[in-house]
């Protein structure tokens, strides 16, 4: 039995569980995943035995809960994690089975990039939490045998001081998804981008930019997928749009199935990263990056040091930060929209080197049952 256990994710993420527990499924693995997340989704199927708890629950007792349920098996080869919240569980694992299970720390995102990017503490308190908060994270680490990086570091490469089995494993598409249709199955002068809605991902950058060629373009349309980061922000894009008066022309798309994203990308020409430059940009690449690859979009993105390890000449540049230069870049799109050099480019890049069917081995490697 495997143990896939998460507090912040939805079920049906597109990494925890189409690309990893499928990929478990297809070895024919029983697994037990458990989500603390208010979706009501249930992923339970013939193998998957999917257990949902509300986010009403702290993560504390989330932990407590789950951990009473596993100590109830029998036999479990390996426990994974999707959080750092959530790596005091490993040394109830350690010290609660007679024969341990392997444990396998996912590490999504850069703790400390996290901090510095969303924190509005003054900066001493601020270094204070990132160093309670790395300083917890190190003292679980020694309860955990294998950890998954989702990002290549730009930077330093984290828990290099430590010996532990650490593999990077990209958030690449599979290969099914790419979607070769033609310019002509897509809305003209169609603008799309999908993730988490936040001042830090420069969408407000993106709606300037959008209002400030409009009157170059008949028809245009902006589509945001994706869930506001807060109320407070919801509530300002909403009043920029009205402001500027936009309404016909952006169009908000909230949370829904990821599969459901991928319809409306191929739906669009061009798609847009127009992440402001922070702590958190500077350390992860956006996996919208290749699942716009992978769709056949024009892609108009923020010239950052973590996009342009994957891409080069086959996206059109802009500055972070400046809704002029993101304005031009999209111009540049839509008057050009289809390049077939760039996308051509760019299906090939997916089909050779940024995979899931890449990936997917490493990652299996992972669980040799014993």
């Amino acid at each position: 039995m495997i143990i896939i256990i998460s507090c912040n994710h939805f079920p049906d993420d597109e990494r925890i569980y189409y690309k990893q527990i499928c990929s478990l499924k297809e070895q024919e693995y029983p697994i037990k995943y458990f989500t603390r997340s208010d979706s009501i989704i249930d992923m339970s199927d013939s193998l998957v035995d999917h257990i949902n708890y509300s986010k009403d629950i702290s993560i504390q007792s989330f932990i407590q809960i789950v951990y009473q349920q596993i100590s109830r098996i029998q036999k479990i080869s390996h426990v994974q994690i999707h959080e750092t919240e959530l790596l005091p569980i490993f040394k109830k694992v350690k010290y609660g089975f007679s024969k341990s299970p392997i444990t396998i720390y996912d590490v999504h995102e850069n703790i400390e990039a996290l901090y510095r990017t969303f924190s509005n503490r003054i900066k001493l308190l601020k270094e204070v939490l990132i160093y309670w908060r790395k300083y917890k994270e190190k003292k679980n680490l020694k309860y955990v045998d294998k950890i998954i990086l989702a990002n290549k570091p730009v930077n330093d490469f984290p828990y290099s001081e430590i010996d532990k089995e650490i593999v990077v494993i990209e958030n690449y598409p599979e290969i099914e998804r790419i979607r070769k249709n033609s310019i002509n199955q897509r809305k003209k002068n169609s603008i799309i981008y999908h993730g988490h809605l936040g001042e830090e991902r420069g969408i407000k950058d993106l709606i300037y930019a959008i209002n400030h060629i409009k009157t170059s373009f008949s028809n245009i349309l902006l589509t945001l997928v994706g869930t506001f980061r807060t109320k407070e922000f919801q509530r300002e894009i909403t009043s920029l749009i009205e402001q500027l008066d936009l309404k016909q022309t952006v169009e908000i798309v909230e949370q829904i199935p990821h599969s459901k994203i991928w319809e409306l990308l191929d739906k669009h020409c061009v798609g847009v990263i127009p992440f402001r430059e922070n702590p958190l940009t500077q350390e992860n690449t956006p996996t919208k990056l290749f699942e716009m690859m992978a769709s056949g979009l024009e892609i108009v993105t923020s010239d950052l040091r973590p996009i342009r390890q994957f891409v080069q000449d086959s996206v059109l540049w802009s500055e972070p930060g400046s809704f002029i230069s993101m304005a031009n870049a999209i111009k540049r799109a839509l008057n050009g929209t289809g390049n077939p050099q760039h996308i051509a480019y760019n299906y090939n890049l997916i089909e050779k080197k940024y995979n899931w069917e890449k990936r997917k081995e490493l990652y299996l490697s992972l669980f040799s049952i014993r």
